[in-house]
């Protein structure tokens, strides 16, 4: 099973504000779930919260410690360990980690691949992807897009692979 985060981050890292997406970039929202429809998805409760129920199409796991979360349309995990277990039981292709921040974190050193979009502009924000420097790595696809009526920023969409990912200092 290929294991991939799927994550749109600020050039300063930034990934959410108020368990909410910091811009508006409806093109971003069209390919992650382009990406990830027909998948299974990890991602912890407070990001299963922000969206307000599961995200059609997926499988989805969602890691807690609440005994006493108990989503009708998610599979519950008490850890990132037993949430991959079951995911792996499913014997996908690739499963991918949607977040939120302490879950990439923890997670960065498991994952073989990384679809990562950078929004050109810095933001505020509570929420944080780890800071990794996208040159350390080994680019499979790169689509930059320029700003448009509907999507206020110029993005770029990469596709990265590492054996060793590493957090800059």
């Amino acid at each position: 099973m290929i294991l991939s985060h799927i994550v749109a981050v600020s050039k300063n890292f930034v990934i959410g504000n108020n368990q909410e997406l910091p811009w508006k970039m409806p093109e971003d929202l069209r390919y992650f779930h382009q990406v990830t429809a027909g998948h299974i998805v990890v991602m912890g409760r407070k990001n299963y919260e922000a969206n307000g129920k599961a995200l059609r199409n997926r499988t989805n796991i969602v890691i807690t410690r609440s005994e006493s979360f108990r989503p009708g349309d998610a599979i519950v995990a008490g850890s990132i360990d037993e949430a991959l277990r079951v995911a792996g039981s499913y014997r996908p292709e690739e499963c991918f980690i949607v977040g939120g921040g302490e879950i990439y974190r923890q997670t960065l050193d498991m994952v073989d691949r990384i679809y990562i979009t950078v929004i050109d502009t810095e933001v505020q924000g509570d929420t944080y992807y780890p800071e990794i420097d996208l040159s350390d790595y080994r680019i499979i696809s790169k689509i930059s897009k320029k700003a448009d009526a509907e999507n206020p920023f110029d993005h770029t969409y990469y596709i990265v692979e590492s054996g060793e990912w590493r957090v800059k200092s």
